[in-house]
This record gives C-alpha cells, sequence and structure tokens, in this order.
C-alpha cells in the first residue's frame, strides 16, 4: 500500500483532478502524460492484460503483464498518438491505447460488508483518522477509489474496513437522502517511528452498495444522494469519537444508461 507525504498528495491529487484525460499537445507533438486509477483486466480478443481506466477507455502495456485480473493500480503513462500501435486501423483492431508506463503503484482492494461494524466497540490495534475523503480519484466498474488521511509512522502497513447496515441503508436529513457507510482502519504492521500526515488510496468494492442507492434515487426521480463515511477521528481507551464527511454522488454516474 502507497503512502505519500501529506503536501506532496495534495499535489499529486489535484494534478490527477486536473489532467485526467485532457490532450496536452506541446511542441505539434500528439502525446501526453497522465495519472489516472484503473483495474486490470485480461482481454479476450489479444489474451493481453490491459488497463480499464475513467472514460471508458483501455490501456495497454508490457507493465500489465504480470499482473492479476481485477488488481487495481493508480498509474502515470505516457501515450503517443502519432506512434503505429496508436494508428486508427490499429486502435479499432485491439480496441486499446498502447502506452509507456512511468509510474506504476498497485492499491489495495476491499471488499465493502452489508454487516455494520459495532461501532460502540473499538477494534483490535484501531486507529483514528484524519479525514476519509482526502481525496476521490473515481468510481470505475463498481471500483470506489479514495485516499485517506490520517497521521501514522510513514512505513506503518494498515488495513482498511468498510461496512454498512444493509437494512437501514438511508436516512432523509431534511429532504437530503444520506446512505451511511462506517470506514475503520486497523494497524497491520506496526512501526517504532514517529508519527507524520500520510495519505493512503484504496479501492472498494461497493457496486451493490452504490447500484441499491442509485437505482432508489432514480426511481425516486432524484438525481444525486449523498455517501456519508463516519469515521473514528479520536480513540481514548475504550471511547471512540465518530465524525462525518459526505460524499455527493451523481445517480447517472453509478447508472450511466439511465
Amino acid at each position: 500500500m502507497k503512502k505519500w507525504n501529506y503536501v506532496l498528495t495534495s499535489a499529486v491529487l489535484w494534478i490527477t483532478v486536473a489532467t485526467m484525460f485532457t490532450s496536452c499537445l506541446e511542441g505539434g507533438k500528439n502525446s501526453w502524460s497522465e495519472y489516472t486509477i484503473g483495474i486490470v483486466r485480461l482481454d479476450t480478443k489479444t489474451f493481453r492484460n490491459v488497463l480499464d481506466v475513467p472514460g471508458a477507455i483501455t490501456l495497454y502495456s508490457p507493465a500489465f503483464d504480470n499482473m492479476k485480473e481485477g488488481a487495481c493500480c493508480y498509474v502515470l503513462y505516457e501515450i503517443d498518438m502519432n506512434a503505429p500501435e496508436n494508428d486508427p486501423a490499429v486502435l479499432q483492431a485491439n480496441g486499446y491505447y498502447t502506452v509507456v508506463i512511468s509510474f506504476k503503484e498497485e492499491v489495495d482492494r476491499y471488499m465493502m460488508s452489508g454487516a455494520l461494524t459495532d461501532t460502540a466497540t473499538v477494534l483490535t490495534d484501531e486507529i483514528p483518522l484524519v479525514e476519509p475523503l482526502y481525496g476521490t480519484l473515481g468510481y470505475l466498474n463498481g471500483i470506489l477509489f479514495i485516499a485517506h488521511q490520517l497521521k501514522t509512522p510513514e512505513d506503518q502497513k494498515n488495513s482498511w474496513q468498510l461496512s454498512y447496515d444493509s437494512q437501514n441503508m438511508m436516512q432523509d436529513e431534511n429532504g437530503r437522502h444520506i446512505y451511511n457507510v462506517y470506514l475503520r482502519a486497523t494497524v497491520k504492521v506496526s512501526s517504532s517511528k514517529s508519527p507524520i500526515d500520510v495519505s493512503e488510496l484504496c479501492a472498494y468494492d461497493m457496486k451493490y452498495f452504490m447500484e441499491s442507492a442509485a437505482q432508489k434515487e432514480n426511481s425516486a426521480g432524484s438525481s444525486t444522494f449523498y455517501v456519508r463515511f463516519n469515521y473514528a477521528s479520536e480513540i481514548k481507551g475504550d471511547a471512540l469519537t465518530w465524525k462525518q464527511s459526505d460524499m455527493t454522488v451523481n445517480v447517472n454516474e453509478v447508472l450511466p444508461a439511465n
């Protein structure tokens, strides 16, 4: 799991949002570099591992060859549209762009649970969070990529849990439909170094949750809904202090056919 220094991460996430899938034509060259998130898939036509990325775009690089199908990534890719492998006829035949990967980090993937954790009990080795929605990098094929901010030693390894109450998904708050989720972190491998501000990028498989919420809102004629991330901001002994951070979700981003 990748950790970035607090200041560096802010810049990287800003660059990601600002430049994702926008062409930068410099010096007359039809080429550019971009950060993006993606999911590895075995292409059954070419039998190559490719990376599906937001915007219904697919990338290929030998950097994906030895990765497992379904692996989540954060990459910096370079694409040259004048290269023979990206000729329109080749693109149509292959169904993907051939790129050069100059940075690749595999992102830990977690399955969201519909069984809500006991919010009154501190988990073993649980640690508090600073901000659950430090950066939202994208929702792709049922997977939500989010960077969380916390204060830990840089080389400490953590594990993450995301859960919700499947029997009571939505609450109405002055006309705002809120779907509560609970995000928690525990120490997997500890460190003796001093804690610093870091962020960790995680990928959550929450397809059922997101589509269920989007379908309900779509049936009610609503175009948006809110996912409220509840998180432990402070842990003292056996006591947890919970805070919330809301994320607005567009129904058509989850159910594009609608």
